[in-house]
């Protein structure tokens, strides 16, 4: 389990204006770097659309985009370490379908949003104990 997630303030950013504009629907992306048992680190966030047919309250990623997105970051030597999405009631907490869906291992950075934008970024690692919080320091090491 990664103890930190360092994410770049770039990331951060367009993760916020990516939110804000989705407002009041999900925003939804990828999280490309490298994870394991040291901290987590973002090297490219990938915004990606939410077809999921209730987008105001949930999200789900394309399986195809999704894919291609795996080959590529493979070939550069990354892999895809998380999720990323919003939530726009403004609790950037694990809702009980994100804890049911959750991938053990993998990052889950939730933007906290409503009608006045982003109110917080808050990372998750979720596994059959629980949600742990991970901690985001913005910048790479």
């Amino acid at each position: 389990m990664a103890t930190r997630l360092f994410l770049r303030a770039p990331h951060r950013r367009r993760i916020r204006e990516l939110s804000e504009t989705a407002w009041p629907l999900e925003a939804c992306g990828l999280l490309e770097g490298h994870g394991g048992a040291g901290p987590a680190v973002i090297t490219a966030l990938h915004p990606l659309p939410n077809v999921h047919p209730e987008p105001r309250r949930r999200y789900t990623i394309d399986p195809e985009a999704w894919l291609r997105l795996e080959h590529a970051a493979r070939r550069r030597g990354r892999s895809i370490i998380g999720v990323w999405h919003s939530h726009p009631h403004g609790d950037p907490a694990p809702s009980p379908l994100d804890r049911d869906l959750a991938w053990p291992g993998w990052s889950y950075l939730i933007a906290g949003v409503t009608n006045t934008g982003m109110r917080d970024l808050r990372c998750w690692q979720i596994d059959e104990r629980g949600c742990h919080e991970q901690p985001i320091v913005t910048e790479a090491p």
